[in-house]
């Protein structure tokens, strides 16, 4: 704890100096600068219908409708204040209909810049790394509300983040010190993207959405899942992320160097005598899943939750580059972790990981963009884990294709990815997105979207695959 105290002080006292000391951080403002605000303002309307409703459980169509605020107050040249918000009226039908409506706030912080450093502070999202999905990207916890469906910048959970960057030349290094652990967005249960999902009551309650055992879990009598968090002060000054980011562009080619550690997305810590009795189950992973009811309610005789979450610190050093050679753009970033992670008996031990994304960019024709890559994550230890075993090769092909009509446009955007886990390099599950976005004035945008996910249960892919689904929607600025 000492050395901690001693790092948050040398930390404020360099920050201290960087601001008020040092000449050249600081310049006059210009007298004609003229506070403004910039503000936007959107509506999101979408449809989702499910290709197939595979049990009682399962949501037949969603609708969702989002408002998004954002603005940005500059008082002066060095200060600025960014806000953004947003309304989601959610109702689902088809499995157990229901309403939801939540307000966020998205991000808020405040900006203050010199002439070679910025420092900025509040609720906000960084982003780290070269490719899209990049291992180094881990400041910030996901948003998995909206599961695969969300919009890229919901994608994320903002974070009560200190932010310092500091400018050389064509070089930058950016300091990020979380203070205490900012929770994931997710839902336990009675959703399609829940931790809980479908198919396992289904399983455990054979379709019977009206059965007695079912109805106290549904009306929240009974929790399944707890979420064991940081509470009390001195656990919030164990949970802080900590890391810095280093970037360095040279003509065509830009290096990165990254290092962090801090709290990740809680991980399941299942009840003492279901972790035993799973362990001693004969079967595959797959068929030791299927888990029953009286596993799920049993622990609640003794007082106790099926599943607790609890967040867990991990280590992460890493870097990458990006080189365009003769039209061919290459990404790639590489992230070594020490991380705690369920073992295939569910037990939550250490273990050291890496993780890679590469990316081959190239434009085929004027318009067309096309972009192969894959994500692969290597267990470099001897004990297998859940999901994972010993890695996973995520191989992926998508493009981009822009059409232009005066004013108007249209872009489509179909993708694909495998799920090839490596000790036996057999497809596993698949995903497969086409969508397409009309945009015929500056205010107004139509999408329509295909969404296909199959594969086996122990496949991401195929745990969600009951999600497949046709998608429409508009987007209206004002």
């Amino acid at each position: 704890m000492k050395k901690f105290f001693s790092l948050i002080f040398y930390a404020i006292s360099l920050l201290f100096y960087l601001l008020f000391l040092f000449p050249n951080f600081t310049y006059a403002e210009s007298e004609e600068f003229t506070p403004f605000s910039s503000s936007s303002f959107y509506s999101l309307t979408r449809f989702f219908l499910d290709l197939k409703k595979d049990n009682s459980f399962e949501d037949l169509a969603e609708f969702k409708q989002r408002f998004f605020l954002e603005t940005n107050y500059k008082p002066s040249e060095k200060f600025s204040i960014l806000f953004s918000g947003k309304l989601d009226l959610n109702y689902f039908y088809g499995g157990f209909s229901r309403f939801q409506n939540f307000f966020d706030v998205h991000e808020a912080y405040f900006s203050f810049s010199g002439e070679i450093f910025s420092l900025s502070g509040g609720r906000k999202i960084v982003s780290w790394g070269i490719c899209d999905g990049s291992p180094l990207d881990v400041v910030n916890r996901p948003d998995f509300r909206d599961g695969i469906f969300a919009e890229q910048k919901f994608l994320k959970t903002p974070g009560i983040l200190l932010d310092l960057s500091l400018l050389f030349g064509s070089s930058s290094l950016q300091v990020v010190y979380e203070p205490f652990f900012t929770p994931p967005q997710f839902v336990d249960i009675k959703g399609d993207w829940a931790i809980m999902n479908w198919r396992s009551l289904y399983i455990a309650f054979e379709g019977d959405k009206s059965s007695d055992q079912l109805k106290p879990l549904l009306d929240g009598q009974f929790q399944p899942v707890v979420k064991k968090y940081p509470s009390l002060f001195s656990d919030l000054l164990k949970s802080f992320g900590l890391g810095f980011y280093f970037s360095s562009r040279m003509e065509l080619l830009q290096l990165v160097f990254a290092a962090y550690t801090g709290f990740g997305f809680p991980l399941p810590f299942f009840d003492p005598v279901f972790s035993q009795e799973f362990a001693r189950t004969p079967g595959t992973l797959e068929q030791k899943l299927d888990i029953s009811a009286a596993e799920i309610l049993e622990p609640a005789s003794r007082g106790e939750s099926f599943l607790k979450l609890e967040p867990k610190r991990y280590y992460m050093l890493g870097g990458g580059w990006s080189y365009d050679i003769s039209g061919f753009l290459l990404k790639n970033d590489l992230a070594f972790f020490v991380s705690p992670l369920p073992d295939l008996n569910l037990n939550i031990k250490n273990f050291p990981l890496l993780s890679l994304a590469f990316d081959i960019e190239k434009e085929i024709i004027p318009n067309l963009i096309s972009i192969a890559g894959t994500r692969t994550t290597i267990n470099l230890s001897r004990d297998k884990i859940v999901f994972l075993e010993r890695g996973i090769i995520l191989p992926s092909i998508s493009l981009r294709y822009e059409i232009y009509f005066g004013q108007s446009s249209l872009s489509l955007l179909p993708a694909f990815i495998l799920d090839i886990p490596i000790e036996s390099p057999k497809i596993r599950g698949n995903f497969f997105v086409f969508t397409s976005l009309f945009k015929p004035y500056d205010f107004l945008e139509i999408s329509v979207g295909l969404f296909l996910l199959s594969g086996k249960r122990t496949s991401p892919f195929g745990f969600f695959k009951d999600n497949s689904s046709v998608l429409f929607s508009l987007k209206l600025y004002i």
